[in-house]
């Protein structure tokens, strides 16, 4: 099993690849992540009451475990983003629907982006590559990660705000199964009769 630290290295070699066959592109050196939720332009100040909430709230989540399986895309308005993509299973579904709730969001697809936002010359170059790219690992994630950038100055890179531990205590695979709904019982089969008081 992967660690976060060691896929995140693989990413890294991946966009080297990437960088080697197209040139620059947008996402080159961005930090490798699964993003959960962008905060455009708060203040520090207005996030940073807010995190021990959150963190107590992550204490609930235990580490996820995740599969990475291949690559796939997003096709944003002709500019599109490939990533490494995540088999969903109802386990992972129900962990991330827990998740979601503390930031009050909806659906999102777990991915890690590889290349964001490239032009149609650039993706027709990579996807025949990425297409029959195999990746099949699992990957444990015992973390979130907040991240922030200035808005103004030169150094536009994300550097580390705080680090939000899920609980290790707690184990993914009965975590999840516990919050799995049963499935319906089948109903029984009635014989068709009409019943009448009078």
């Amino acid at each position: 099993m992967l660690s976060p630290e060691s896929v995140a290295a693989k990413v890294r070699d991946i966009k080297g690849d990437v960088f080697e066959k197209v040139g620059e592109y947008d996402g080159h050196y961005a930090r490798p992540n699964i993003m959960i939720q962008n905060w455009a332009r708060k203040k520090p100040v207005w996030i940073e009451p807010l995190i021990p909430m959150l963190a107590r709230d992550l204490k609930s989540l235990p580490p996820v475990i995740l599969q990475i399986n291949g690559f796939d895309f997003f096709d944003h308005l002709d500019r599109p983003t490939i990533y490494a993509r995540f088999k969903s299973t109802p386990l992972t579904s129900v962990w991330f629907k827990h998740l979601r709730k503390y930031f009050g969001i909806s659906n999102f697809e777990p991915h890690i982006t590889i290349a964001r936002s490239i032009p149609p010359e650039t993706f027709k170059k990579l996807w025949p590559h990425f297409k029959n790219l195999d990746w099949n690992e699992e990957i444990t994630i015992d973390k979130l990660t907040i991240l922030r950038r200035d808005t103004i100055g030169h150094d536009k890179s994300y550097h580390v705000f705080r680090e939000l531990e899920f609980n290790r205590q707690l184990d993914f695979y009965q975590f999840a199964q516990s919050k799995l709904k049963p499935a319906a019982a089948p109903k029984k089969q009635v014989d068709e009769q009409q019943f009448s008081l009078f």
